[in-house]
């Protein structure tokens, strides 16, 4: 893959033949300028067209396996009328107007793609195609009404005529920008809410191995470098003796970036990463040298005994409601570090060439990352060309405010003259990296004689995912993580009387959002306390969320999956859980199945109901709800990092496992309830309620309640 120049704009710039629309919506205003005779069109656009009818479309939002080129290329093509099998993607360069609407930044995260682009890219569409639809009816001289679009084409609904949208081009390169064009009905869409496979462009690229992933960026000259990091969290170099690696065959340079990391650049990565072991280093591990998980999960249990932990919410009068209620149940959880661990080992290439630089990566933090390298450097954001890459899976490992694996390349390539690829081994980011944080919660409910919630009474111990970082002045106040906040506070059933707290403690281990973030373990807690509570109540588990809940669209998708599972007439051998939970602004309810034997069960069946306002993509939803479902098993049943003497035990996936084949549910369900409401997110929301479905299973299954994670049996 040569990346000299831009591969998707040549030369940097675009040929006097094309047509952009760039315009940063919903502001009205003139397309973006084009020069009569020139060869650059600004490219903060999102749709090229060219003279031979190839259309382009320049997205912001990166591709890492959740469908959102797919996605958001729908709404585009969808309200353009563009042929779909035959437009090209691409990722889009670093622009304010790709920003996420209401920040200041280009981002793909908390499943916000699709409910933050649709609308605009949509308009984007529906636009340009008014403005083909008039040049044409310019050129025939007749009725807008005497016009439609179709497959890239303008047709003469009279004559059946027909004009490419390429061929209109000089005429719609000077047009005004029309004001509050319609966008189509659903019974118009001929994409928008049908079940679209992935496009056969991102699918003749993985499958032929042409797609091109950050690990695969290869330019002219370039060098590759591997790392020394850390013994332990908190350690500190003291010295090193390089002498014996830097003689090693195609060692070209060892260079202290900080007090934490040597890099060895070599003629190519394995000669570096061979090298890393001849790096005698000295190191401090300071106080935290010693501490185990463990130790860390007594430290955060203690808190619970103090009375003055920050308040979440607090109303009515829970100690009255504990007084009088009929029944009350209690649990403690205790939810371990986890890795991301996606496929693609982490990785960044930096050319720094003086007042100018370019940098490849597949990240999900675009302006910041291009950013932070810009600063490292000590030139303007805009000197550096920035490529965005598709991503090998990330579920929130590349999109780090701290933005390390981006530091530790630019590091590297400053003042070098070579292009060098900094590559994070698998074993340097489960040993290394950033994780979901430790995190212990303690859960207390009480019910009335009518089987009525009364009171719910949690604490929650974990690091802050957003203190220290550009997110903390809004996400982090008196104390408490608004991820700790997240479906707990803002659960979903009717109760009067709240006394929820939560507590950050500080460690040196480095924590990061996972996928579907605080949801992760406040899923778990609320349903499966609410399950005691049911169970405690004499009343079906089921029946008494739908007794409980406020909101009719969590009642019908309980009702639907209850249908589904055939739910109150269920095998009396097997276990069955009921979980719900909203997150990202989608609902999802699970009914699953589980079968306990020899000490291991497995997930037979899931039942699952999806509820995100609607479905712009059927099949993508089911595909994303399956791989959420099939992620969390391996979660729920090995997942876990455990520290000893400030070191992480795990090294790669023969000890970090996930899940397997054998583990994958013999069927999955999915049906969607497109309720009209706001559109929510869809790559996280599967996740939540999976945790809860199966250990609510497991305790129809076993008659005991497992609150810790991995779930070991026996």
């Amino acid at each position: 893959m040569s990346l000299n120049r831009r591969d998707f704009v040549k030369n940097s710039a675009l040929l006097s033949s094309a047509f952009i629309v760039g315009f940063n919506l919903p502001t009205k205003g003139m397309a973006s300028k084009v020069e009569k005779k020139s060869e650059v069109i600004e490219p903060n656009a999102f749709i090229k067209i060219d003279k031979d009818n190839t259309i382009t479309f320049y997205l912001g939002q990166v591709e890492m396996g959740q469908g959102a080129y797919t996605g958001i290329a729908m709404c585009i093509a969808d309200e353009l009328d563009a042929f779909w099998d035959e437009i090209i993607f691409e990722p889009a360069p670093v622009n304010d107007v790709f920003n996420i609407p209401g920040m200041p930044m280009m981002l793909t995260g908390g499943s916000m793609s699709i409910k933050t682009q649709q609308q605009r890219v949509r308009q984007v569409g529906a636009t340009l195609r008014y403005m083909l639809k008039s040049a044409a009816a310019k050129k025939w001289q007749v009725r807008m009404y005497d016009v439609s679009t179709k497959d890239s084409f303008v047709i003469n609904k009279k004559t059946k005529e027909k004009l490419s949208y390429g061929s209109l081009i000089e005429d719609i390169k000077n047009m005004k920008l029309p004001n509050d064009v319609k966008l189509k009905s659903a019974k118009e869409h001929t994409l928008i809410g049908k079940r679209i496979k992935r496009h056969p462009l991102e699918v003749e690229e993985k499958i032929t191995g042409q797609a091109k992933f950050g690990i695969d960026v290869r330019l002219p000259n370039m060098k590759y470098a591997a790392l020394v990091q850390p013994i332990s969290f908190g350690a500190k170099i003291i010295s090193y003796d390089d002498s014996k690696a830097k003689n090693m065959p195609g060692i070209l340079k060892i260079k202290k970036l900080s007090n934490e990391k040597i890099a060895i650049i070599a003629e190519h990565w394995y000669q570096a990463k061979m090298a890393i072991d001849k790096v005698e280093v000295k190191w401090d591990k300071g106080d935290f040298g010693k501490v185990s998980s463990e130790d860390l999960e007594k430290e955060y249990i203690s808190y619970f005994d103090k009375d003055d932990l920050p308040i979440m919410k607090k109303d009515g009068n829970t100690n009255e409601a504990f007084k009088n209620a009929k029944k009350v149940v209690e649990a403690q959880y205790t939810f371990p570090f986890l890795a991301h661990a996606p496929m693609e080992p982490l990785n960044c290439t930096v050319h720094h060439q003086g007042s100018k630089a370019f940098m490849s990566v597949g990240g999900q933090f675009q302006t910041l990352y291009r950013g932070t390298c810009a600063k490292i450097l000590g030139i303007k954001p805009e000197d550096v060309e920035y490529y965005n890459n598709y991503l090998g899976s990330s579920f929130g490992r590349r999109a780090n405010p701290a933005s390390d694996f981006v530091i530790d390349a630019v590091l590297v390539a400053k003042d070098e003259k070579w292009p060098i690829q900094t590559l994070w081994t698998r074993e340097d980011d489960i040993k290394m990296g950033y994780y979901r944080p430790l995190t212990v919660n303690k859960a207390k409910m009480a019910v009335d004689e009518n089987g009525y919630i009364t009171a719910f009474k949690a604490d929650v111990i974990n690091q802050s995912l957003t203190k220290g970082t550009m997110f903390e002045g809004f996400m982090y106040k008196d104390g408490i993580d608004a991820t700790q906040r997240e479906g707990l506070e803002t659960h979903p059933y009717n109760i009067a009387n709240h006394d929820l707290k939560a507590f950050c403690p500080d460690s040196p281990v480095p924590v990061l959002w996972l996928r579907s973030v605080g949801h992760t373990t406040s899923a778990p807690v609320v349903e499966n306390i609410v399950d005691q509570a049911a169970i405690a109540s004499g009343i079906d588990p089921l029946d008494f969320r739908i007794k409980n809940l406020k909101s009719p669209r969590f009642v019908k998708l309980l009702e639907n999956v209850a249908k589904q599972s055939d739910w109150y007439n269920r095998e009396k051998n097997s276990g069955y859980g009921v979980a719900i939970a909203e997150s990202f602004g989608s609902i999802v309810a699970y009914v699953v199945k589980v079968k306990v034997e020899n000490n291991d069960f497995k997930v037979q069946n899931v039942w699952g109901a999806v509820d995100c306002g609607m479905a712009i993509n059927p099949l993508g939803i089911e595909n994303q709800i399956e791989g959420c479902i099939n992620f969390t098993i391996g979660y729920i049943k090995y997942a876990q990092i455990s520290l000893e003497n400030g070191a992480t035990v795990q090294n790669n996936f023969y000890d970090y496992e996930v899940n397997r084949i054998k583990d994958a549910p013999e069927s999955i369900n999915v049906e969607i309830i497109n309720s009209g409401e706001k559109i929510g997110g869809i790559g996280e929301v599967g996740v939540p309620p999976m945790f809860a479905a199966v250990i609510n299973a497991l305790y129809d299954a076993t008659g005991k309640r497992y609150t810790n994670f991995p779930i070991k049996l026996g």
